[in-house]
């Protein structure tokens, strides 16, 4: 199987350098060097888009807009039986614009790596990052059978943890929730300090709550935007149960604050 990736970012390449163990990988990306580094790591057989028609996988891993810009410009290159895929962190937007664009004989499914690092760059590419880590799937309109049963066998090959299947509307709620949530939280914590010695005062809470407040800020803006309506709702839960514990506080109603903690410690128990 001969599979072509279109962005060699951080994720792109990861994923290039895990897949060359197994298929043939080709590539392209804007940038000449990371196109350059691409080679020279082996993660690809080779770099240019006169290689993405002869593919029988396309894994768009630029971000959600220019995913779209991407297909708009070479949709000619595309050839019926494909397997179409991306690795995007918001999907109804993006996956709605795609679904109009290509025809009937593309078979486009949908995905989702749940990994990455602080970093960006395909220097700091690492097939790795994937192990253990939850992997979704994301049908489209355009979903075949032989997308889905690549996309799990992928998802195996790289060594991903779980494998989900949802929708487009459900994904970008729950991501708006588990990802851009607590992104948003780490970022406003760490530009919330004001005090000259935070880094001698520092414990394990501290650095794993903002350790994500390293951000891709392009990217990340981009997410936030596409999906607005549910990242608000997402905030505006989490900012009446600060109240909750803020008011707690305010009033020394100590029963009130010890039930918060109880229920978190419950819930947080009960995960996997």
């Amino acid at each position: 199987m001969k599979i072509f990736i279109a962005g060699l970012g951080l994720i792109g390449a990861s994923y290039a350098s895990g897949l060359a163990k197994h298929y043939q990988v080709y590539g392209y990306d804007q940038d000449e060097a990371t196109c350059n580094i691409a080679l020279e790591k082996g993660y690809v057989k080779a770099i240019g888009l006169n290689h993405l028609s002869m593919c029988d996988v396309v894994i768009l891993a630029f971000y959600p807009t220019v995913n779209i810009e991407f297909l708009k410009a070479h949709k000619g290159l595309f050839k019926p039986g494909q397997i179409l895929t991306d690795v995007a962190g918001t999907k109804t937007f993006m996956m709605k614009e795609i679904e109009a664009l290509i025809g009937d004989s593309i078979d486009y499914c949908s995905h989702h790596p749940m990994a990455g690092k602080e970093k960006k760059g395909i220097q700091y590419s690492d097939d790795q990052i994937f192990k253990q880590a939850n992997f979704i799937i994301v049908p489209s309109v355009k979903t075949k059978k032989a997308s889905l049963a690549f996309l799990k066998e992928m998802g195996d090959l790289l060594g991903f943890k779980q494998q989900t299947q949802i929708d487009m509307e459900k994904h970008d709620k729950l991501i708006g929730f588990t990802s851009q949530l607590p992104h948003a939280i780490a970022v406003a914590l760490v530009n919330a300090d004001d005090l000259e010695e935070t880094q001698s005062f520092t414990g394990d809470s501290y650095r794993d709550l903002t350790r994500i407040a390293m951000i891709n800020e392009d990217l990340w803006t981009e997410l936030f935007f596409e999906n607005k309506s549910f990242l608000l709702e997402e905030i505006d839960k989490f900012e009446k149960q600060l109240d909750l514990i803020k008011d707690a506080i305010k009033q020394e109603d100590k029963e009130a604050l010890k039930q918060l903690f109880i229920a978190s410690t419950e819930k947080r128990g009960r995960f996997r």
